[in-house]
This record gives C-alpha cells, structure tokens and sequence, in this order.
C-alpha cells in the first residue's frame, strides 16, 4: 500500500478531540486528491463544512470513549402511523467510558502533539469542547481562545478515508525533512511510527488496539509489541500518576452487564464492545416502546438494566485471530454466559475484516 505524507497543523480549540481523533488542516489542500478512496464525496463534504479541515481517525488505536452515541433506528413497518399520547420514545443518550481516564487519555494525545493548560466545557451535558489551550512551550507558547487560531504544527501519513469521511491517518508532532507529499511505502512508514502519537500512546497504555486488514502486517507488528510493553508495564505504575487502561480492563477478566450506566462509568473495556452494548441497550429500548405502541399500552418499560438477549443478531462480523491464524465469528470470541461479557482473546490478537 502506498501512503502519502502531508504536513499542516491540528486544530483543538473549540474542538472535541478525544485520544484517537484532532482536526488536521493540510498546509497545501491539493494534496488531499491523491488519496485513493472510494469515499471521495462524503470526505469533500467534510472538508467544506469545517474550512479545510477534517478530523483524523488514528489508525490501528481505539480510545475509551468520550461521548458516543447509538445511531437511529428505522421505524418498523408495522408501527408507521401508530401513535401514543402517553409513551415518550427513548432519547439516544450519549455515553462516555470512565470519563477521568478517558480525559486523561485526550491530554496526553494534545500534550504529544504540543498543547497544555487545556480547559474543557461541557456541551449540552454530555460531550465536551475545548475553551482554550497553551499552544507551544517556553516563552514562544501562547493562551489561544479562538477557533482555527490554534496553528498546531504537525504531519501526518495517510493513504485511505474510511466510511464516515475521516482519514485514516498516523499523526506525527512537529516538522520533518521529508517534502510535503512524500509517497511512502509500508517499509518506510515501520521506520518511523515509534515517532508517532498512534504508537506512543499504545505504548502508555492509554489506549486499545484496533486492528484491520487493511492495516500491513509489518506496521501491526511494531503495535502489537508496543502494547505488549504496555500490558507489561500496567502493574508496576503508579495508576494514580500513570493510568493504564491494561490494570483496569474487564475485557478479559469478565464482566457483569446489567446497567449501562454503571458500565460507562466504572468499567473499562475494549471501546469496540462498549459502542456494541449502547448501541444493543438503545436497541432494547426501542423494541419495548414499539411493543408498547403495538399494544396501546398506556405505559412502558423504564429501566436502566439491560440484558444480552441476542447480542450478536444484527452484527456478528469475522475476524482473523493472530496467534492461531483462524477466521472466526466475533461471537467465537465473545463469550456471554448468565449475563457476563467475556473476551476469550485480546484485543491485541484481533484484526477485523471490515
């Protein structure tokens, strides 16, 4: 695969950046043509809405989640037309995974890229944006408070956009002595992602790994031992000082799900299975008020406790385990048994296909 590098600056001023996504804008635009993508439009309309900038997706990392969301849900058939003077539907509530550590997380991606004395705000109760941040360090840093003034120098090596419109990108701080659209191969990308902040936070233990085939095994390799180190590290740091998402994972170990809440706020596990459970928990919800719809009851279910009662039936993808070499069901790997969630591999030994 070949990958193209572009030099710009981050932008994180009234932003949202959390561990595995900043803003970018390229400091020459016309570069961005030459990645190959078959999401070529909706990547345009991003670029457009934000001014020339686009948010980046890190490759081959999955931060704990700040504010996500459960996309909607399309109206069964049978219930188009029906109403309700007594039922409320279900709000799509936001979640966030430990929001302590997921914050921690973020500060150390801005800190690698050159900005501290970051203060947040919290917007509409749930996500957050950032009101100000000290961009640079000694006495050329400066207070910046308005958007797109943050020039945060940078470059990053990117050679596809995925389905939402957001590169998939390797995001260096700072400059570099390679011109500005270098095309680089896979070989030499693995001779300077140390220098990234993709593998440097892996490296910390401040984020999972999220690997896809697309990713080249001779660049996955280089994670797999830099989240190795980490997994290696986690019981010896002072967790209050250095947070490790390794010492706190419940991934492996096993975990009890019955309320959302609860798991978003105590819990850490693989982000990949946490997106799954509030997408399945807004999923019962629906299904019970649209049950209560079909009935004209006058009242429904209210409740925070979920259930794993078919967990896997709308999306249960393959996924290539590394150490065995085989291509399973992620429900191969995913075990549930008396309302306990449990990994049966690392996330370290996954790769999705898609």
């Amino acid at each position: 695969m070949q990958y193209i590098l572009i030099k710009g600056s981050y932008h994180v001023v009234k932003q949202s950046p959390d561990a595995d996504s900043v803003k970018f804008k390229a400091t020459n635009a016309a570069l961005w043509q030459q990645i190959d993508t078959e999401n070529r439009d909706i990547f345009e309309q991003k670029l457009t809405v934000e001014q020339g900038a686009v948010t980046l997706r890190l490759q081959g990392i999955d931060a704990l989640e700040t504010h996500y969301t459960a996309p909607g849900l399309p109206m069964p058939l049978d219930v188009a037309g029906l109403t309700s003077s007594t039922l409320t539907r279900p709000a799509a509530t936001s979640y966030g995974q430990l929001s302590s550590l997921a914050r921690w997380s973020a500060e150390k991606l801005l800190e690698m890229l050159g900005v501290t004395q970051v203060r947040w705000r919290s917007l509409f109760g749930s996500s957050q944006y950032i009101t100000e941040a000290r961009i640079g360090t000694g006495a050329n840093s400066v207070v910046v408070k308005d958007k797109w003034k943050d020039h945060i120098p940078g470059y990053i090596v990117t050679g596809d956009v995925e389905l939402n419109g957001r590169p998939i990108a390797w995001a260096f701080p700072g400059t570099t002595i390679l011109v500005d659209g270098a095309m680089l191969t896979s070989l030499d990308l693995a001779n300077m992602i140390e220098q990234s902040v993709n593998y440097q936070l892996l490296r910390r233990g401040l984020v999972y790994p999220y690997y896809f085939m697309t990713l080249s095994s001779s660049l996955r390799q280089r994670l797999i031992a830099a989240v190795q180190e980490a997994q290696a590290n986690a019981q010896s740091l002072d967790q209050a000082m250095q947070p490790n998402v390794w010492r706190l994972d419940r991934s492996t170990a096993g975990h009890a799900v019955t309320r959302m809440s609860d798991i978003a706020a105590n819990t850490a596990l693989y982000p990949y299975l946490f997106r799954r459970l509030v997408k399945h928990y807004y999923g019962q919800q629906m299904d019970a008020y649209w049950n209560a719809v079909r009935t004209q009851a006058t009242t429904q279910p209210a409740s925070d406790v979920m259930t794993l009662d078919g967990f896997f039936a709308n999306a249960n993808p393959y996924v290539f385990i590394i150490s065995t070499q085989d291509f399973v069901r992620l429900g191969d790997v995913v075990e549930i048994s008396s309302g306990t969630l449990k990994m049966n591999k690392s996330p370290n030994d996954l790769v999705f296909l898609s």
